[in-house]
């Protein structure tokens, strides 16, 4: 598998519900007509070397990825946070 790079972009610190600190990121990927941009993404605050856990949200650019997080809820961040871990098969 591909190392997963993360866009040099705004992290955004969130806590899942057991308490847990993970970071919200935008990781590199192909999205919509095979373009460069950056799904959302999330890794263990504790673990900054960690595979981070992606989301099927979609960003057309590096720059949007950082708007969207930094303006997303912390609300919203938990929200896809557990969807994310839930896919992943994290408890």
């Amino acid at each position: 598998m591909a190392e997963t790079q993360t866009v040099e972009a705004t992290e955004r610190r969130v806590t899942d519900g057991a308490g847990r600190e993970w970071m919200a990121v935008a990781a590199e990927s192909t999205v919509a007509h095979l373009k460069k941009g950056a799904v959302l993404a999330f890794r263990p605050a504790d673990e900054a070397d960690a595979e981070p856990i992606r989301t099927a949200v979609e960003f057309n650019s590096a720059a949007a990825a950082d708007f969207a997080i930094r303006t997303m809820s912390d609300k919203e961040l938990r929200r896809r946070l557990a969807w994310a871990k839930t896919d992943a098969g994290i408890r």
